[in-house]
């Protein structure tokens, strides 16, 4: 069963007219109607809602569970082709995504800005034998901590990351000229980062401290830590929207409605 054959026998069930459900969605009957056809998919607001309107999890509300094989399913294949993509269901994707991407670097860029004290300090005493140990155990567990909230989160766009994808030929054309824009800009940010990261994590150690006093050495060590930290936060981040766009824009197809 597909989600628009599911919403439609959920709406049914709850005595709600398409009307009905488009309030309390804050929608259009339209857009309802346009669900229920699958010709369109909501955004990740509303497909919480529904989830909670009609009491249903997402796995269960998302999850297409015809039989393979099966008249119902070669038919829908038939139609379709593909899984259609609103402009909607695309910014709902890569907003999520962008969130996504967004909290997953900053937990990196912390980590890795934290660590970066055991490069820029392996000799010196008070910084290897107590602060590095110490911001190490709490970046690492930060980290985990964000990686294990992503993975046990539910994802409303796991299946289009599955699916052959089908575009109106305007939203298509709007999304490849939106990536187009930003291409240039994210791959410049990847290598930006890789440059600072690289720089800021090379040729430091006990050479650079001897001659220091330890306000000039906790200076350098805290400028050092910084770098890294932004450098790796702009490289995870780019790379995170870059995979966004190429996973949208993968195997589309045209459809002209």
């Amino acid at each position: 069963m597909t989600f628009g054959e599911k919403l439609y026998k959920l709406r049914k069930a709850h005595g709600l007219s398409q009307e009905a459900l488009a309030e309390k969605l804050n929608t259009s009957r339209q857009a309802v109607s346009k669900w229920e056809n699958n010709n369109g998919y909501p955004e990740t607001e509303k497909i919480i809602l529904i989830s909670k309107i009609f009491q249903i999890t997402l796995d269960d509300l998302l999850i297409d569970d015809k039989e393979p094989g099966s008249k119902e399913e070669k038919n829908f294949a038939d139609e379709t082709k593909g899984f259609y993509i609103s402009r909607e269901t695309a910014n709902g994707f890569l907003f999520y995504y962008k969130k996504k991407f967004l909290l997953l670097a900053a937990a990196c860029g912390i980590a890795l800005g934290c660590n970066s004290v055991s490069y820029t300090s392996t000799e010196h005493y008070l910084f290897a034998s107590g602060i590095a140990p110490i911001l190490t155990t709490i970046s690492i567990m930060m980290l985990l901590a964000v990686v294990i909230y992503i993975a046990l989160k539910q994802n409303p766009y796991r299946m289009l990351r599955k699916k052959e994808l089908v575009f109106d030929v305007e939203v298509r054309t709007e999304i490849q000229e939106e990536f187009i824009k930003m291409k240039k800009m994210l791959v410049s940010g990847i290598a930006i980062g890789l440059v600072i990261f690289g720089a800021s994590n090379s040729g430091w150690g006990l050479p650079v401290f001897e001659n220091m006093n330890d306000t000039n050495i906790l200076f350098y060590i805290i400028f050092s830590m910084i770098l890294t930290a932004i450098s790796s936060f702009i490289t995870f981040f780019c790379i995170g929207i870059y995979w966004s766009y190429s996973i949208l824009l993968r195997n589309q197809h045209e459809k002209n409605i």
